[in-house]
């Protein structure tokens, strides 16, 4: 019996590969008609038979650890810019909420998807054993290590520290918090940015509450209880992200302070096209357009492997609003 001709053969003997090879088969975009000439003439000359179709490269697959649902403000937002963004392009997108990546029902969905896009730093266990079945992947958060050989997309956000920081230490602000946990890679880098304004300044933060036990409100409200006593209540407090600032605007206000007049307040990782019910400072940026750059840069890897790798950073925007302002200067 004669060996069966498969996208592997032709891919060979193109010097393409099988997803461009299964593109230009099945009639899909992004393949030239040169290379889909190029393709058909093949299978004639080798005699490929096309399987009949099953679909199982009309999906792309969107692996979203439990642990990152609790950002669910921002991943919600995410997830309609890519279905928009997939559907655009002729692909269905499945969501798989994963505890780990020993799910054995899990293999099988990647083998059958054009692409996989990685949610959050908690999915890079699952990029890294995914990475060895060739499958086009996406990370959606920081390389684990330095040439990581996956394509990324990634907010600037050590850029949007610096910034913000920045703009609040031209405003006079001199005693500088920063509030929020720092296990993220995206909230560090938030951080580490803060950190270099002040540094620049020749200055440190006033306060680092970055452990776990200040997202307890009452813990908090101890917290800067007792500074109001002692008059030790920083100048401006910066948030790792939206709903924090929320919180601490109630807290301020809780303890019969004003924001900003008192104290300002300012957070990362706002929404650069919604409304907030507080029209908050900070940096933000669109988290549709995110998800849809993140489809767009799959797309580009499924139709052509041989694209070198890359990294995509989208620089937030710096949002002056209502929560932070000049310091007052006392007559």
């Amino acid at each position: 019996m004669a060996k069966k001709v498969t996208l592997n053969d032709i891919a060979l003997a193109t010097n393409l590969s099988k997803y461009a090879v299964s593109r230009a088969i099945s009639g899909k975009p992004g393949i030239s008609a040169e290379t889909r000439a190029r393709v058909l003439e093949a299978c004639k000359q080798l005699g490929y038979i096309k399987s009949p179709s099953k679909d199982n490269d009309k999906y792309i697959l969107m692996l979203m650890p439990e642990s990152d649902l609790n950002d669910a403000t921002f991943w919600m937002r995410v997830l309609q810019g890519t279905e928009s963004a997939a559907t655009e392009k002729g692909y269905a997108l499945h969501v798989k909420v994963i505890k780990d990546d020993e799910d054995p029902m899990l293999l099988g969905e990647v083998d059958k998807a054009a692409g996989i896009l990685y949610a959050g730093h908690k999915s890079v266990g699952c990029a890294r054993k995914f990475l060895r079945t060739g499958r086009p992947g996406l990370l959606m958060t920081y390389p684990p290590e330095s040439l990581f050989e996956m394509d990324v997309i990634h907010t600037g956000d050590r850029e949007a520290g610096v910034a913000l920081c920045s703009q609040l230490l031209q405003w006079g602000h001199s005693r500088i918090a920063f509030y929020g946990t720092t296990q993220r890679p995206s909230t560090l880098n938030r951080l580490k940015g803060v950190q270099d304004a002040l540094k620049a300044y020749d200055m440190g933060l006033s306060h680092l509450w970055n452990d776990e036990k200040y997202l307890q409100q009452t813990v908090m409200m101890e917290e800067l209880a007792s500074l109001h006593k002692s008059g030790k209540l920083p100048t401006a407090i910066l948030c790792s992200y939206e709903s924090l600032a929320q919180s601490m605007v109630f807290m301020i206000n809780t303890l019969q302070l004003s924001v900003p007049e008192d104290i300002s307040v300012a957070a990362f990782n706002l929404e650069l096209d919604g409304d907030s019910p507080i029209p908050l400072t900070g940096a933000g940026l669109s988290k549709q357009e995110y998800g849809r750059l993140a489809v767009d840069c799959l797309c580009d890897r499924v139709e052509n492997q041989n694209l070198p790798i890359r990294r995509l950073t989208i620089l937030p925007k710096l949002l002056l609003k209502g929560t932070a302002c000049l310091v007052k200067t006392k007559e």
